[in-house]
């Protein structure tokens, strides 16, 4: 059985990572994502993932949190095969998905859109 949970570990919570990312990572958009990514040194030993939902766009907390739920299911359900691909290489990413649609989506939209973020990462990244 594979690994299919989205740990602590897992998630980007590091102010340092966390600037550095959005100030020198690069992007690309997967409408309605936006994904912005840097690659970390071998000394960390994880992918590190970071979510967000702008308080502009959704100004109630239930919306953003939902849209962050639905971004966080998809993005565990298709992380094995993407993980499997850069660990292999010995690459690993800060990563941030941003939500950028201005609708509550449903969840196949945003796990299709999550599915071909991770296969560009994958693309980009050989």
């Amino acid at each position: 059985m594979s690994n299919t949970s989205f740990g602590k570990e897992e998630k980007l919570c590091s102010k340092k990572e966390i600037d550095s990312l959005f100030k020198d990572g690069n992007s690309f958009v997967e409408y309605p994502l936006k994904v912005i990514y840097n690659e970390l040194d071998s000394s960390i030993a994880k992918t590190r993932v970071l979510i967000s939902v702008p308080k502009r766009r959704f100004r109630k907390a239930v919306d953003r949190n939902r849209i962050k739920r639905l971004i966080r299911e998809g993005y565990r359900k298709s992380k094995m095969e993407f993980l499997e691909k850069l660990n292999a290489d010995g690459k690993y990413f800060a990563l941030a998905f941003v939500y950028i649609g201005k609708d509550i989506p449903h969840y196949s939209g945003v796990a299709a859109a999550m599915q071909l973020a991770l296969d560009k990462m994958k693309t980009q990244n050989q």
